[in-house]
């Protein structure tokens, strides 16, 4: 039998036993040695199956161990995540990667939002998740004349809603959202910072959330780990 074949016998076999309970909801599996006893296979067709069931969204690793995640969290749309994920029952783990500062806004970021080069910007870079599993990177940029006030509270506070602290002062509320979204594969430091395998695919979505006169409150690029979000978007049709 092929490599291939042998790794596909694996994947469906703990699969199937992922889905059926076997190893419970959260419980660990066994590990790389017994399964390749077991399966009479190698380790490193073991591992190779075990990344596939990660990239999957069935499996987490940890120290060296791997877990079930079975069902895995599937988080619709892009909504205010600590707020979502407070809902499920569960805690919000967010982290400043970079600490909240200000910043002349690169090129890129400002051709994406159609903003005029050199503005200075609010700046921070976010990871968010559970306790054991990375989720998304969020890094928004925000007029400096709305938000740098808040910096402080920012780099005290990684869950600060900047968004919602502009709305009670300013009066100004998000009324629009332009969105692109591309899927992808991450980039080794994206990899590192998720806790992801490089070829398990990202999503990677730039928002440009507006007031209704088409002010920017707030740019947006999010890197999402794809097992663990499911986008719906509803759209009107014109009638012809």
């Amino acid at each position: 039998m092929t490599d291939e074949g042998k790794r596909e016998i694996l994947f469906n076999a703990l699969r199937a036993q992922i889905q059926n309970g076997d190893f419970g909801a959260r419980g660990r599996i066994p590990t790389v040695t017994q399964l390749a006893r077991t399966y009479q296979t190698t380790r490193s067709t073991v591992y190779y199956v075990l990344d596939d069931l990660q990239i999957e969204g069935l499996l987490i690793s940890k120290d060296n161990s791997y877990y079930v995640n079975y069902p895995p969290m599937r988080i619709p749309g892009a909504p205010v995540f600590d707020k979502y994920m407070e809902n499920q029952g569960l805690t919000c783990i967010a982290d400043n990667i970079i600490e909240p500062e200000i910043i002349q806004i690169p090129d890129d970021i400002a051709d994406l939002f159609n903003a005029n080069k050199g503005i200075r910007v609010v700046h921070r870079l976010r990871r968010h998740g559970t306790v054991d599993v990375p989720m998304r990177l969020a890094e928004n940029w925000y007029p400096v004349e709305l938000a740098g006030q808040f910096l402080d509270a920012m780099r005290s506070n990684s869950n600060l809603n900047v968004a919602g602290e502009i709305r009670k002062a300013y009066g100004l509320s998000i009324a629009k959202i332009s969105e692109d979204l591309l899927g992808r594969l991450p980039t080794q430091q994206e990899a590192e910072l998720l806790s992801i395998v490089r070829h398990a695919p990202v999503l990677e979505a730039h928002r440009n959330f507006l007031t209704s006169e088409g002010k920017t409150i707030l740019y947006n690029k999010t890197i999402l780990v794809a097992a663990f979000f499911s986008l719906h978007y509803d759209y009107s049709v014109p009638i012809k």
